[in-house]
């Protein structure tokens, strides 16, 4: 009798856990269902209507979107001032659909060094009008999408955070034609920076004197500078490891309870004076080889601030790819606080060696002398502040449905593909 007491209540309880899991698993399958008919749902009642405003057929709706990837168009695409205009003589409109204004976005043959044009706005109301819909991922509803689309409206998903920080769902299919952030396999690459956009920086601002920003430093007597506001928890551990170990660092943020402000903020020439008498800058990232994701840490308070970065978080080869080879220290390249600390306190010590990470800056006066695979990205690559590369995009469709030539047809089948898979769940905290 014991014993077969003891089965009852063994079947019991696997009867009760086998219940605790299907009503998750429902669960679990409801929300999905709900995630995706947020969009999904969308996407099946969204009316796509040809330029006679007659509708198209559902089943042409992914034949009917037109895009280019960016690193095709500086090979075979020169555009005349008559390309800058659509076929009513107005110029090409680009509408950031968020919930909040993110700040001003221009797309000008000023800052694109071409002639592109674009005029970008939040005024969703111009919906029948515009060339391009741009939804920043976090930053739009399911529940307010456009419930129309023109056939040559290109849907754009944009993120300037790492997957961790902006994940894709399974309702997003069929949805978008372009992806739009740093990573280089983007469809509209915008990564945070880049060498040339530096380099013009510099050469417009005429910070080309480098025995001159030499000088400043050693006058200085200053080793490294952070500023840092988030206070994500592996990066403050490695920072407070390298301070343990002897290093010098002068902090700024609300991290250390300093509310200061690097200058006048964030991009100021002030910013860039006060970073400048710094040998180092700590170009901590709040993500752990997340492909490409190289910030305004490592642009523009390092490099362009005259300061040489210490990477942290990036893969090495992803910071080689895109920056000078001798431009930065990176911290896997030292297999202690302890040594990386000897080793930045040789280089402040030791002005030749030093001189040696900050050489790139000389390309401003002799850009033969460029590295070739930094060349090679030179007439495609554009930053996050423009949104040249799309306005070049919409152009060149544009250009050819002027003529009745055909164009490329993109559709993203599965957005948490495109945005996660090449990760290869390396991409982490």
């Amino acid at each position: 009798m014991m014993v077969l007491r003891k089965g009852i209540r063994c079947i019991k309880k696997l009867l009760y856990c086998l219940l605790c899991f299907l009503v998750l698993h429902t669960f679990l399958w409801l929300m999905s269902e709900h995630s995706s008919r947020t969009l999904g749902g969308l996407r099946s009642n969204i009316q796509v209507v040809d330029e006679d405003n007659s509708l198209v057929p559902q089943t042409r709706f992914a034949n009917k979107f037109k895009a280019y990837r960016l690193k095709e168009l500086p090979n075979d695409v020169t555009f005349d001032k008559e390309d800058m205009l659509d076929a009513n003589g107005k110029p090409y409109k680009i509408i950031l659909w968020t919930n909040r204004n993110l700040g001003e976005y221009t797309a000008n043959p000023e800052v694109c060094f071409a002639n592109v044009s674009c005029v970008i706005t939040y005024d969703k109301e111009l919906l029948n009008t515009s060339h391009a819909i741009v939804f920043r991922a976090g930053k739009f509803s399911g529940r307010h999408m456009p419930l129309e689309r023109k056939s040559y409206q290109l849907f754009v998903w944009w993120t300037v955070e790492t997957p961790l920080h902006t994940p894709a769902t399974n309702g997003m299919n069929n949805f978008f034609n372009l992806t739009f952030h740093y990573r280089t396999d983007a469809d509209v690459y915008a990564p945070y920076g880049s060498t040339q956009l530096i380099l013009r920086e510099l050469e417009a601002r005429g910070e080309t004197d480098l025995e001159e920003l030499l000088a400043r430093k050693w006058r200085a007597n200053k080793t490294v500078i952070w500023a840092v506001s988030n206070c994500y928890e592996k990066r403050m551990i490695y920072a407070k490891s390298l301070m343990a170990a002897g290093l010098e660092v002068d902090v700024y943020g609300s991290c250390f309870g300093r509310r200061k402000e690097l200058g006048e903020g964030r991009y100021s020439p002030q910013m860039y004076e006060t970073i400048s008498q710094y040998k180092f800058y700590f170009s901590f990232e709040n993500s752990i080889n997340c492909k490409d994701y190289i910030t305004e840490k490592f642009w523009f308070n390092g490099l362009r601030s005259g300061a040489v970065p210490v990477v942290w978080g990036p893969r090495k080869l992803d910071v080689l790819k895109v920056a000078p080879t001798k431009s930065f220290i990176h911290t896997d390249d030292f297999s202690s606080p302890v040594e990386l600390v000897r080793y930045l306190q040789y280089l402040a010590n030791n002005q030749t060696a030093y001189a040696e990470y900050l050489q790139w800056r000389t390309w401003v006066k002799h850009p033969e002398n460029i590295e070739k695979h930094l060349q090679e990205l030179a007439t495609e690559r554009n930053d996050l502040r423009s949104f040249c590369p799309l306005c070049s995009i919409i152009q060149a469709n544009e250009r050819r449905r002027k003529y009745n030539l055909k164009s490329p047809h993109k559709i993203i089948k599965s957005l948490k593909e495109a945005w996660n898979g090449p990760e290869n769940g390396e991409c982490h905290q």
